[in-house]
C-alpha cells in the first residue's frame, strides 16, 4: 500500500510538472531584466538576494529537479550580475556529481557540457566568496568580495560548509540546513542557509529545532534565509507551528520577517502551481531592519529567471544594521 500510495504521489507530481513547464514554454523569457527600483537605506546596509533556482522542469527529473538547465542558467546569470547582491543565498544549484546521475544527449542540459567552473560560480561569478553545505553542495552562500567575507574561506575562494543539521532517519536528505559566519561591513554574525524537508512536517520540524534551540548558530546576531517548505499563513503541521512560536513580529518574537509581511499583507506568494499557491521563501533575522522585494510578484518587478525556468520566486532588496 504504501509503494502504491508512494508511486501514485510521483505520477502526479510528474503531471503538474509537465503541465508547469508546458504552460510556461507559452511565456517568452523576458531578457531585458532590470533591477527593480530600490533605495539604499542611509544606515550602513548590504543588499541581498534568496533565490532557489531549482528547474520546475521535467527534463531536470534525473537531477532532482536542480538547475538544469542551459538557457535558465545563463539568464539567472546575466540577471544576477545585474544585481550583483552583495549577500547571495541560493538553493538548488547544480553541483557536478548529480550529472552522473543519467546519461543525457540534450544540448540544453547543463550536464551534456564541459565547464571550468562549478555552477554557483558561474552563477556568482569571480568576484564572491562562496561556501557551499557538505552534505550535498546544492546550497550555497555568496559574500561579494568587496562587501565582506565568509569564515574559514579565503577571499574568493569556493569553500565547504561542515555546519550541517543532523538529519534523522526516515528523512529525506537531498535537502539540507546548514551554516555559515560571514563578516558584512565589518558586522559579524551568521547566515543559516534553510531548505529543510519538503514532504514530511516532522522532519522539517526536526532541523528547525537545531536552528532555533541547538547549536548549528555560533553568532548572537542570525539572518535565516531560504526555501522553508512551509506557508506560515496557509500551512497547518507541526514544522509550521513551530516555526510561528519563533517568527513573527519583533514585538513578540525572537525573529521578525524581512519578506512576507514585511513586504504586504497577505504575503506575496513564492511559488504558482495549479491548485497550489503558497509562500515558502523567507527571510528573517533577529537583529537587522529593512524589508525586501519578491521578484515577479512585486509591482514594477521582473522574475529573476527572466520570466520562466525555475519554480520559486527570488526574494531581493537592503537589510540595515541597528544603529549602535
Amino acid at each position: 500500500m504504501i509503494k502504491l500510495a508512494t508511486g501514485a504521489l510521483i505520477f502526479l507530481t510528474a503531471i503538474v510538472l509537465t503541465f508547469v513547464w508546458m504552460a510556461e514554454l507559452l511565456v517568452s523569457p523576458n531578457n531585458g531584466f532590470e533591477p527593480p527600483t530600490i533605495s539604499k537605506p542611509a544606515a550602513e546596509s548590504f543588499s541581498v538576494i534568496n533565490a532557489n533556482v531549482g528547474n520546475a522542469d521535467p527534463r531536470c527529473a534525473f537531477q532532482l529537479l536542480k538547475l538544469c538547465r542551459s538557457d535558465t542558467e545563463a539568464r539567472l546569470t546575466e540577471n544576477l550580475a545585474a544585481l550583483r547582491p552583495e549577500v547571495a543565498i541560493l538553493q538548488e544549484t547544480l553541483p557536478d556529481h548529480l550529472c552522473d546521475m543519467s546519461p543525457l544527449n540534450d544540448p540544453g542540459h547543463v550536464c551534456v557540457w564541459q565547464y571550468d567552473e562549478p555552477m554557483v560560480r558561474r552563477l556568482l561569478g569571480p568576484d564572491y566568496t562562496i561556501m557551499c553545505e557538505e552534505a550535498n553542495l546544492i546550497e550555497c552562500i555568496g559574500i561579494r568580495t568587496d562587501a565582506g567575507q565568509i569564515e574559514g574561506c579565503d577571499p574568493g575562494e569556493l569553500c565547504i560548509s561542515d555546519r550541517v543539521v543532523e538529519i534523522p532517519d526516515g528523512c529525506r536528505t537531498h535537502l539540507t540546513v546548514y551554516a555559515a559566519t560571514v563578516t558584512v561591513h565589518s558586522r559579524t554574525f551568521d547566515i543559516v542557509n534553510a531548505h529543510p524537508e519538503n514532504r514530511s512536517a516532522e522532519c522539517r520540524w526536526h532541523s528547525l529545532q537545531q536552528v532555533f534551540e541547538g547549536d548549528l548558530v555560533q553568532s548572537e546576531d542570525v539572518l535565516i534565509a531560504g526555501d522553508l517548505n512551509l506557508d506560515p499563513w496557509l500551512g497547518d503541521d507541526v514544522s509550521t507551528a513551530y516555526w510561528n512560536t519563533w517568527v513573527g513580529p519583533s514585538e513578540t518574537h525572537a525573529y521578525h520577517y524581512h519578506s512576507g509581511p514585511a513586504e504586504v499583507i497577505p504575503p506575496h506568494p513564492t511559488v504558482r502551481y495549479p491548485l497550489f499557491v503558497r509562500t515558502l521563501d523567507h527571510v528573517a533575522s533577529n537583529f537587522l531592519e529593512g524589508s525586501l522585494v519578491t521578484l515577479g510578484e512585486a509591482p514594477g518587478t521582473l522574475r529573476l529567471d527572466g520570466g520562466r525556468g525555475t519554480d520559486h520566486r527570488a526574494i531581493y532588496g537592503w537589510l540595515s544594521f541597528p544603529e549602535n
